[in-house]
């Protein structure tokens, strides 16, 4: 009798160890996996990071023959687990059409001025994608800060033609914000620097509108203040989203062996239960009072 309820006892004992066992290597492979992934998308961002680099250099130097080859193999470099690793949807659709942009500009023989801005927003992205924390579209918050007091002090000349000058300087900060524009959306999102546009072309407009005499200083005045702290949100590092990892990681947990687990750990409770009472009553039969 008592070995009838020993060898389950047993068996159950058994059977949560192995799951145990089970669960640990499970977790154990997943975090391997996920260092490993994580290892490679590392080694083909930092190739990216390279290519874009020697493709801005080919534009800067008007060196068609290497742009082209460069801008191949960027587009080869893109490839979808590459984009599933790391970055933001948006971002890498502005990289792939300024690839193509500079493929088109190339095979047409055109010079390296009309694809160099593409060029310099790929290698803005493909910086911010190795170091987020230190890239150099970080530099370009003083820049812009400068181009917006030079169309300040434009905006106040009494020259009466402050409206004119102040377009004219705004076309400086556009033309910045466009060149980062990819790199923030592959760390942050579309929507990260989506106000600074905005704020940008309405102030365009208030500007244009300023030469007809159909609008009024004051809501010029407000939306370059407002401009400047769009721009000042964008780069606060407490305001942004969250980046995405350079590697998902694999999950951890396997539903169906800690399932399995619970089952066995539930039964050689039960078992041993069982096995207490007959130790307390083996016969079964209650003694007499």
């Amino acid at each position: 009798m008592r070995m009838r309820i020993i060898v389950p006892f047993v068996i159950c004992t058994v059977m949560s160890i192995s799951f145990v066992g089970s669960v640990w290597g499970n977790y154990n492979s997943n975090v391997l996996y996920a260092s490993l992934l994580s290892a490679s998308s590392d080694k083909q961002l930092q190739r990216l990071d390279e290519i874009a680099g020697s493709l801005y250099e080919a534009a800067y130097t008007n060196n068609r023959q290497a742009g082209f080859q460069q801008v191949q193999q960027l587009q080869r470099m893109m490839t979808v687990e590459l984009r599933r690793a790391s970055g933001h949807k948006e971002g890498w659709i502005a990289m792939e059409q300024d690839a193509r942009s500079i493929e088109r500009a190339l095979v047409n023989s055109q010079m390296s001025s009309e694809w160099l801005l593409q060029a310099a927003r790929i290698r803005l992205a493909a910086d911010a994608l190795v170091r987020p924390e230190h890239a150099l579209l970080l530099q370009y918050e003083s820049i812009m800060q400068d181009d917006l007091s030079r169309v300040e002090k434009a905006w106040k000349r009494q020259t009466g033609d402050g409206a004119i000058a102040a377009r004219a300087s705004m076309n400086s900060l556009e033309a910045h914000m466009k060149r980062v524009e990819p790199a923030m959306n592959l760390l942050y999102g579309s929507m990260h620097g989506a106000e600074v546009v905005e704020r940008i072309s309405y102030t365009n407009r208030l500007l244009e509108a300023s030469r007809s005499n159909t609008t009024n200083d004051a809501m010029i005045d407000r939306s370059i203040i407002a401009l400047k702290e769009s721009i000042v949100h964008m780069y606060d590092k407490s305001g942004r989203a969250e980046v995405l990892p350079t590697t998902a990681i694999a999950s951890t947990s396997n539903p169906l062996s800690w399932t399995l687990f619970l089952g066995a750990f539930i039964s050689a409770i039960l078992t041993y239960s069982g096995w207490r009472k007959y130790k307390l009553n083996p016969f079964g039969v209650k003694p007499l009072p």
